[in-house]
């Protein structure tokens, strides 16, 4: 990355930190999916690992 696009990109996210009335953020916002998603693999992998400590 060029030296002038980083010292713009910074400037511009110093700039959203510095003002917090400003709509636009960093990154978009993580579809629900991938939030469901993950919520289910956490749920089955704590399952898994509960069963595989506590054997019968």
């Amino acid at each position: 990355m060029p030296e002038s696009s980083f010292e713009a990109e910074l400037e511009h996210r110093l700039a959203l930190l510095e003002s917090p009335d400003s709509d636009e953020t960093f990154l978009p916002d993580l579809p629900w999916r991938d939030v469901v998603l993950a919520a289910v693999v956490l749920a089955v992998v704590s399952v898994l690992l509960i069963w595989w400590g506590y054997p019968a």
